[in-house]
């Protein structure tokens, strides 16, 4: 039972995240919209800094050490 409901949470959460970067997307194809103003284009920008915030927090933490291993790689 505990195995099926974990199923479900994660499949969930995956599918809670798609929905946040879909939403990403979205905003960074209306922000580079050549009609786009400069001030629609800062809260797009926002927009998208907030929600890879909201992202990053949600991160299970061995996902998280992985980014990190990565990030220090350059």
């Amino acid at each position: 039972m505990y195995t099926v409901i974990k199923h479900r949470r994660e499949r969930v959460q995956a599918v809670d995240e798609v929905v946040v970067l879909e939403r990403i997307e979205l905003i960074a194809r209306l922000g580079i919209c050549y009609e786009s103003q400069a001030k629609d284009k800062d809260i797009a920008l926002i927009w998208i800094s907030e929600l890879a915030g909201e992202m990053k927090t949600s991160i299970a933490p061995e996902k998280a050490e992985v980014i990190r291993q990565l990030s220090t790689i350059s």
